[in-house]
Formats: structure tokens, C-alpha cells, sequence
């Protein structure tokens, strides 16, 4: 129970990038610099590249 507590103000930004947030946040602080820039990267991709390959597909469909 503690650890929804402790969670949930990441789940409020999305479903998706709550979590890797939340990753990014808990490994800067436990010390882990490269887990911390993975979970960044991962979180930049859906936040960068999943519209414009969607926007590039929707644009086919017309």
C-alpha cells in the first residue's frame, strides 16, 4: 500500500510515462546515473518519436 502512495503522483502524468518518470526520479536519487539516463531516453522516444510516427502514418492514410 505504501508503495502506490509513494507512486501515484507518477501514475497522474500517464500511463506510460508515469513509470519512467518515476524510473528516471528513483534512480538519480538511489545513485544509478546510467539506469537514470536509459529511462530518459526511453521517455524522450515516447514522448518525440511515438507522435511523428503516427502523424507520418496518418498522413499515408490520406
Amino acid at each position: 500500500m505504501i508503495r502506490w502512495k509513494r507512486l501515484a503522483p507518477f501514475f497522474l502524468l500517464g500511463p506510460v510515462s508515469g513509470p519512467l518518470i518515476a524510473g528516471v526520479v528513483f534512480n538519480l536519487r538511489e545513485g544509478r546515473p546510467v539506469l537514470a539516463l536509459l529511462y530518459t531516453v526511453a521517455l524522450i522516444e515516447f514522448i518525440v518519436l511515438l507522435p511523428v510516427i503516427v502523424a507520418h502514418l496518418g498522413v499515408k492514410l490520406l
